[in-house]
């Protein structure tokens, strides 16, 4: 039997680092498996629905590389079947139009801890002009099993299972009765998701009955903050696209999200491919992983240093369009500067910033930095004709001359080290000066030492 996941999101947002291991670990396993990986965009409820979320979310998902090789398919396309289902499931007394009131129903809230409509066994119905819904017939007694993948055989009784609505008063399908028929018809074999859809998976044990249709499931554990809570709004979570524009790699996002529930071995820095051949649910954790900014941060710096430099100097034009016609001359600055600055670098937005640095002219130092530049600026005329005289400018003969210097003006490195590196990088701090002043060339470095 082919494997069959899915990625089932709903379009209300952006994809956010939980919504995107989700489709990762469908992705991994389906291929994993030599199976097909499916998107489903779950668009029922049109209150919610939003176009650009669609767009943002499957441009996030291309980027990441979890791409379908199968038609995307838009639940609302489905609406009618899932209704005549619907009506098929009510003359087979498997479910039952409910005609109660919200005031009716609030009351009934209030008096038992589950909700039990008067309508579920009654023979007679009112007519279909009156306000309804309809309901799912939930077992009353005994117990239902969900041999798990991940979390193992779970138990629930049934009589903690609601009779929940499958088909709203407005007359369209819900989420629960949606998604589950959907995943029929799609041919679906394994459901991989969030263990907060558990209790759903519990809930749509009794359409599948129906269809006769046994998929198996796999239920993770949620992501949760370094609180170990639950992740919510308050923990302003960053989108994926928010993380492309800070300058996080693919690779490293990809990484991070397999670490986060998945393990193999020791190893911690693993690539997709890797994963794929790899791959168990058996090795995918209970307990909840942890959001880790600095365990991010590192693997971006890896990857940084580790992938094609070429590469790496493309995916910073895209993320600054400025650099996309440079000239030839400038272009190899740039990238030699890349070269040395991505050593220290955890983002490429910050690789970007220290090369733009350089070809900006700083005009305000604060009070720190001024005390800082003053024996360069007392010492400077006689600094600059000292590089002036230079005939071959490589970093060997620059570095000799700033030796000569420090001898002359009988000063420490620091003290001229630290104001020329400032002077050139607008940093303190950062890599040789003689490589930046030999990359960069004679004439920017003498401008850029020249201003005050």
């Amino acid at each position: 039997m082919t494997i069959v996941t899915r990625f089932a999101p709903s379009p209300t947002g952006l994809l956010h680092i939980g919504g995107a291991r989700t489709a990762l670990f469908n992705y991994i396993f389906a291929k994993s498996k030599k199976g097909i990986f499916k998107i489903r965009i779950e668009d029922t409820d049109k209150s919610r629905h939003i176009e650009k979320s669609v767009s943002s979310i499957l441009n996030d998902l291309k980027w990441l590389g979890i791409e379908t090789n199968e038609k995307i398919i838009y639940q609302s396309a489905n609406k009618e079947k899932h209704i005549d289902v619907i009506e098929r499931m009510i003359k087979d007394g498997l479910a039952y139009r409910c005609y109660h009131s919200e005031e009716e129903l609030n009351e009934k809230r209030k008096k038992n801890k589950k909700f039990k409509s008067e309508w579920r066994d009654k023979k007679t119905t009112k007519s279909n002009t009156e306000n309804f819904c309809v309901r799912i017939k939930s077992p009353e007694n005994g117990v239902s099993t969900i041999n798990d993948q991940i979390q193992g055989t779970v138990e629930l009784k049934n009589d903690e299972i609601d009779d929940f609505i499958i088909k709203r008063s407005d007359g369209t399908p819900t989420f629960l009765i949606s998604s589950a028929l959907d995943d029929f018809e799609m041919s679906i074999t394994d459901i991989l998701r969030g263990d907060d859809h558990l209790t759903n998976s519990f809930r749509q044990l009794e359409i599948f009955k129906y269809l006769n249709y046994k998929p198996t499931f796999s239920h993770m554990s949620l992501i949760h903050n370094q609180k170990n809570q639950k992740l919510s709004k308050r923990d302003n979570i960053v989108s994926i696209n928010d993380y492309k524009k800070k300058g996080f790699l693919k690779e490293s996002l990809i990484n991070y999200m397999l670490r986060m529930g998945w393990s193999y071995g020791n190893n911690e820095i693993i690539t997709v491919n890797e994963a794929i051949k790899h791959f168990t649910l058996n090795k995918v954790g209970k307990s909840p992983s942890m959001i880790d900014e600095k365990k991010l941060l590192f693997l971006n710096n890896y990857f940084i240093n580790n992938i094609e430099e070429k590469d790496l100097f493309e995916r910073i034009k895209i993320i600054d369009e400025k650099n996309s016609d440079l000239d030839s001359k400038l272009k190899q600055k740039k990238f030699q500067l890349m070269k040395i600055f991505k050593l220290r670098s955890s983002t490429t937005i910050e690789i970007q910033d220290k090369i733009n640095n350089i070809f900006s002219n700083k005009k305000n130092f604060n009070n720190e930095e001024k005390k800082i530049l003053k024996i360069f600026y007392k010492n400077k005329s006689f600094i600059i004709d000292e590089f002036t005289s230079i005939k071959e400018w490589n970093e060997y003969i620059i570095d000799q001359k700033l030796k000569d210097i420090l001898n002359k003006l009988e000063i420490k490195f620091k003290e001229l080290g630290q104001p020329i590196r400032l002077l050139l990088t607008n940093s303190l701090n950062g890599p040789s000066v003689a490589k930046v002043m030999e990359i960069i060339g004679k004439e920017l470095s003498l401008n850029k030492l020249d201003q005050s």
